[in-house]
């Protein structure tokens, strides 16, 4: 099920429209922008950037990738090891 612009914000908290717009337009489900968010702190953890699962998980990896490189904080993306809320912890 594509993930919904409300349920987007409540999942990655207060970023810029902008990316919950493009996030929303990849029709990407929040299992997928979990998994794309996993992936991005297992690379921060490990130093391994992992194969995308799905051509759709890439691109939502590039955009979150954009977005955290502005500085934006994405409301629980930890590094040191917990995950956004109901990802649990690596």
């Amino acid at each position: 099920m594509t993930a919904n612009h409300a349920q987007i914000v409540e999942l990655l908290g207060d970023v810029d429209e902008l990316y919950v717009k493009r996030l929303e337009d990849t029709g990407a489900s929040l299992d997928e922008i979990g998994e794309a968010l996993d992936d991005l702190r297992k690379e921060d953890e490990l130093g391994e950037r992992a194969q995308p699962t799905s051509a759709r998980v890439a691109e939502v990896r590039a955009i979150l990738e954009e977005l955290l490189d502005t500085g934006d904080d994405i409301a629980g993306y930890d590094i040191a090891g917990y995950d956004i809320a109901g990802y649990g912890q690596l």
